[in-house]
């Protein structure tokens, strides 16, 4: 079985994988492939828009891209983990039988989709952020949000976020189901209820990643 199946074919993937040790290794490099380039574009982007801030902040501003880009770099970790324990649990009520490990090994192979929408989305954005025009705002300029508002439309047109907004919406979609799959398998559970107990984190993680986006409207 190869990443291909994964793909094409979730429900065989993880019926396959349930007869074999449980390995994290690959699921661990999907998600730090994954995080490594969330974090790069993150501290692209970031750097690009703090440039509307005065010369004499930029130091301060310098600090929190560091601080996003290290962020980003850990929340995929930090999210794999937690989306891994909600849909244990949740699946517990459902009588589900299976070790953790199972569940956050499988779930872990969920964040293909984040990884090849990542593909699509950097190069968007950096085509648009490359050439975008930056206008740098006094501290005054900086309190009124209708200023902010109307420089950040010009950084990021509308085209960028909607496409983005696209992918958001066909990766969750995606993520759910590949995530009903693998708790199927993980936990021995029926079809409908692994899609019930998928259906949760998946509509938080989604509903989180699309208001990231949609803020910028």
């Amino acid at each position: 079985m190869n990443l291909k199946e994964l793909i094409l074919n979730p429900n065989d993937f993880f019926k396959y994988l349930l007869n074999k040790e449980v390995s994290l290794k690959t699921p661990f490099l999907i998600v730090l492939i994954f995080s490594v380039l969330m974090s790069a574009y993150s501290y692209y982007t970031t750097s690009i828009m703090f440039k509307i801030f005065p010369s004499d902040m930029q130091g301060m501003m310098s600090m929190m891209i560091i601080i996003t880009a290290v962020s980003s770099l850990v929340g995929g970790f930090i999210s794999w983990l937690l989306i891994a324990a909600v849909m244990h649990i949740i699946s517990m009520a459902f009588k589900g039988v299976g070790s953790f490990k199972r569940t956050f090994e499988f779930t872990g192979y969920g964040f293909i989709a984040n990884l090849i929408a990542l593909c699509i989305t950097i190069p968007i954005g950096y085509y648009f952020l490359s050439s975008a025009h930056i206008t740098t705002l006094t501290v005054a300029q900086l309190q009124n949000p209708a200023v902010v508002k109307q420089v950040m439309s010009s950084i990021l047109p509308k085209t960028m976020i909607y496409t983005n907004l696209l992918v958001g919406i066909a990766v969750s979609l995606w993520n759910l189901s590949l995530w009903t799959y693998g708790i199927k398998y993980a936990r021995n559970l029926e079809l409908k209820k692994a899609f019930i107990v998928a259906l949760i984190p998946t509509v938080l993680f989604g509903a989180y990643q699309l208001y990231s986006v949609a803020k910028f409207l």
